[in-house]
């Protein structure tokens, strides 16, 4: 073989690592978004239940805005989806973490603070606001139920990531009504 035929040969084999290499980098990642599009996105939050005085200054910080935020019920309604949220990835945080020192804390935080906003709801009668929340509830449920596997069904753990799925599926019938 000529030096020419082996330069060529070299290209050709870096060429087909190079391909190689993005296939198995990417691929993955194409793979895991497909798999998930079907489940909600519970996006991080920046200050977790695990931050000490940060995480305290937040919730203060969340309850001074609802104590404003009382002057308009459609506001104080908002606020109520936006902390679901915020406490539905606290929750995801803590267990997919192994946060066992916040755990029982973030479950009983998520599910009060869902039955806050579907009391609120109701009391306020907000019937414009059902659907919606029943909506952004439905999708919690899989989410819910997917960080319940986490655990074994004996331990106690699971009871509680199970009452928050049971809590779930009570407050969207009572929506429903």
């Amino acid at each position: 073989m000529s030096c020419d035929s082996l330069y060529i040969v070299r290209i050709l084999n870096i060429l087909v690592f190079a391909v190689f290499s993005f296939i198995l980098l990417f691929a993955p990642v194409a793979l895991a978004a497909d798999a998930s599009s079907s489940e909600m996105e519970v996006p991080l939050e920046k200050i977790n239940p695990d931050g000490g005085f940060s995480y305290l200054t937040k919730r203060l910080e969340e309850k001074v805005k609802l104590f404003f935020l009382s002057l308009s019920a459609s506001s104080k309604e908002n606020y109520f989806k936006e902390l679901t949220k915020r406490r539905l990835a606290e929750l995801k945080y803590v267990i997919e973490r192994d946060k066992k020192g916040n755990f029982e804390v973030a479950t009983i935080r998520y599910s009060s603070t869902v039955g806050e906003w579907t009391e609120f709801i109701l009391d306020e009668k907000l019937d414009e606001s059902k659907v919606p929340a029943v909506e952004v509830l439905t999708k919690h449920l899989p989410v819910v139920e997917k960080l319940m596997t986490k655990y074994d069904g004996t331990t106690a753990e699971w009871r509680f990531v199970k009452q928050d799925f049971d809590y779930l599926n009570i407050y969207i019938s009572k929506l429903q009504k």
